[in-house]
C-alpha cells in the first residue's frame, strides 16, 4: 500500500496530466502534438449575421470530420484539432457554397485560426424585403459587396472577386494573387487586406498577416475582428505584449465579443494573471454558451490554480452539454481522475 505522501505525489502528477493533457497530447515518440482552434464569423454581404443559424462543416483529406451551426451572431468554432490542413464549408440553400482552407500550425501551443466567411444570397433580396436588424456588437461600418463598384476602381473590385472565388475552391495561392492585385489597385481595399491576411494566417505566414490586419485596421479602424486578428497573430509569435495592445483596442470596439474575452482570457493565462483569466473566461462562456473553447481553458485554469472541485463541475457541465464534442471522451478521462470512476459516472 502507498504511504499518504506517496498517494499525494500521485495526485500532484495526475492534476498536472491532466492540465497537459487538456491542451496537447504526446505523439508516439513522445514529442508533444499541438491541438488547436478554427473559429470564425459567418456573416452576409450586408454585414449582419444571417438570419438564421448555418450549417458549418470541418473537412479533411475531403471527408467531412465534424459539423456545427452558427449562433446568432454567426460565430462557429472547431476545437481540438491537430496540426494539418482543414477545410471548412458551407452549403446552404439559400446562399452560394464557400469552401475555406485553415491550417493548423504546430509552431504554437493551443493556436486559435480565424476564418470569417461572407455569405452571398443565392437571388437579391426583393425591393420590400426588410433589412435583416444587426446583432449587437457587429460593425456597422462593413460594406456591402455591391457597394464596392462605387468606392473602388473596377479592376480591383474584379481582382477581389477572383480572390473570393479562388478562396471558394480552396485555391489559397491563386486567391493571394488576386488579392494582392485588388490591394495595388486599391490600397484602401479593406476587405482585400483583410482576405488576404486571413489567407496569410492560414498559410502560418504571419509577418505577412501581420502587414495585411495592420492594412486592413488603418482602412477600418471601428472594426474589431481586426484588432482581434492581429491580437491572435500576435499570440501565435509570442509577443504578448503587442497581443494584449491590440485586444485592448478590440474590445474596446466590441466589449461584448464572446471571441474576444476568450482571447483576454486565455493571454492573461499566459501572463500569469489567473484572476482576470478567470473572469473573462466566465463571461465569455456567458455570452456565449455553446463555444466550447472557453469551457475547455476553464478547466485547464482551475487545475493550474488547484481548484478540483471547480475543475470538477466544469468538467461534468461539459460533458452533459457537449455529449457528441470530440473531446468529450478525453474530458470523462479527466473527470474520472479527479474524482474516481464510480462518482464521474453517477448522474447529477
Amino acid at each position: 500500500m502507498p504511504s499518504v505522501a506517496g498517494s499525494r505525489k500521485a495526485l500532484a502528477l495526475i492534476l498536472a496530466c491532466c492540465t497537459f493533457c487538456l491542451i496537447s497530447s504526446r505523439a508516439s515518440h513522445g514529442q508533444v502534438t499541438t491541438l488547436g482552434s478554427i473559429i470564425g464569423r459567418v456573416r452576409v454581404t450586408r454585414g449582419g449575421p444571417p438570419s438564421e443559424r448555418i450549417l458549418v462543416s470541418l473537412q479533411f483529406r475531403g471527408s467531412t470530420i465534424d459539423s456545427v451551426y452558427t449562433d446568432s451572431q454567426g460565430t462557429y468554432g472547431f476545437h481540438n484539432l491537430l496540426p494539418n490542413p482543414y477545410y471548412i464549408v458551407i452549403n446552404d440553400e439559400h446562399y452560394q457554397a464557400e469552401q475555406r482552407q485553415a491550417l493548423i500550425p504546430s509552431s504554437s501551443l493551443s493556436p486559435v485560426v480565424f476564418v470569417d466567411i461572407t455569405l452571398v444570397p443565392k437571388t437579391p433580396p426583393k425591393a420590400d424585403d426588410k433589412v435583416p436588424q444587426k446583432s449587437i456588437g457587429s460593425n456597422p461600418n462593413i460594406t456591402d459587396v455591391r457597394e464596392y463598384e462605387s468606392q473602388f476602381p473596377k479592376a480591383a473590385v474584379k481582382e477581389f472577386k477572383k480572390g473570393a472565388q479562388a478562396d471558394n475552391d480552396g485555391k489559397k495561392d491563386d486567391a493571394i494573387k488576386h488579392y494582392l492585385k485588388a490591394v495595388q489597385i486599391a490600397p484602401a481595399f479593406y476587405e482585400a487586406h483583410n482576405n488576404l491576411g486571413s489567407d496569410y494566417v492560414s498559410k502560418s505566414d504571419f509577418p505577412a498577416a501581420r502587414k495585411e490586419f495592420e492594412q486592413a485596421i488603418q482602412q477600418n479602424q471601428s472594426d474589431a475582428a481586426g484588432y482581434f486578428n492581429l491580437s491572435n497573430v500576435s499570440m501565435l509569435t509570442g509577443n504578448l505584449p503587442e497581443a494584449q495592445k491590440y485586444l485592448d483596442e478590440g474590445l474596446r470596439r466590441e466589449p461584448d465579443s464572446a471571441l474576444g474575452l476568450f482571447l483576454l482570457g486565455s493571454l492573461n493565462m499566459k501572463t500569469g494573471k489567473l484572476p482576470e483569466a478567470e473572469r473573462a473566461l466566465q463571461q465569455s462562456i456567458k455570452l456565449n454558451p455553446v463555444m466550447v473553447q472557453p469551457r475547455l481553458q476553464l478547466v485547464n485554469l482551475f487545475l493550474q490554480t488547484g481548484k478540483k472541485q471547480e475543475a470538477a463541475e466544469q468538467l461534468r457541465e461539459f460533458v452533459t452539454t457537449f455529449p457528441d464534442n470530440p473531446f468529450s471522451p478525453q474530458a470523462r478521462k479527466v473527470l474520472e481522475k479527479i474524482e474516481g470512476p464510480a462518482q464521474a459516472k453517477a448522474p447529477n
